[in-house]
């Protein structure tokens, strides 16, 4: 189903994929909730071969479906990221601290003189202060650099777009 092309000279090999792979990579980024049956009439594969591919998709590369959520509606205004530098040597306590708060919605690795980037919603200012003050007693944190995020302008449309933009992929 898939083939490499020849190695990039870094020691990694481009993967290329089938049009038909894109066709459905497609209509799931932009839609998760899409039936093998709209899939299949609006790309002109067979409904039972939509099946089986996003069936042997999820145990390749997509680790999940889920919705974006607008969280202003549902109340909750204090929408931040916080890039964190740990002076901390207890990164394990710290990992398992953040992936198990309720408020914590993504958890990046990053590089750039920062450990972490972590993603909270919170419904006020002061729940959000209180996280904050939380962490920063729990942790020795040598930097941070806090961001509320404004607006949701643009999330998660990479691979929804027209497939001629990713006929070289």
């Amino acid at each position: 189903m898939f083939f490499r092309e020849q190695s990039t000279g870094l020691g990694l090999e481009r993967m290329k994929w089938p049009l038909n792979t894109l066709r459905i990579l497609k209509h799931l980024r932009s839609n998760a909730r899409h039936d093998t049956m709209s899939i299949s009439l609006q790309t002109g594969i067979p409904e039972d071969a939509v099946r089986l591919r996003i069936r042997e998709y999820e145990h390749l590369f997509i680790k999940k479906h889920t919705s974006l959520i607008d969280y202003q509606i549902l109340g909750f205004g204090q929408w931040h990221q916080i890039a964190i530098k740990l002076a901390d040597t207890r990164v394990r306590e710290f990992l398992n601290y953040i992936m198990n708060h309720k408020n914590v919605n993504s958890v990046f690795e990053v590089n750039g003189g920062y450990d972490y980037i972590i993603e909270t919603v919170h419904r006020t200012l002061r729940e959000y202060a209180d996280f904050l003050k939380d962490l920063t007693s729990r942790f020795s944190i040598a930097n941070k650099k806090e961001f509320q995020i404004i607006n949701d302008i643009k999330r998660e449309t990479f691979l929804s777009n027209t497939l001629e933009e990713w006929q070289d992929v």
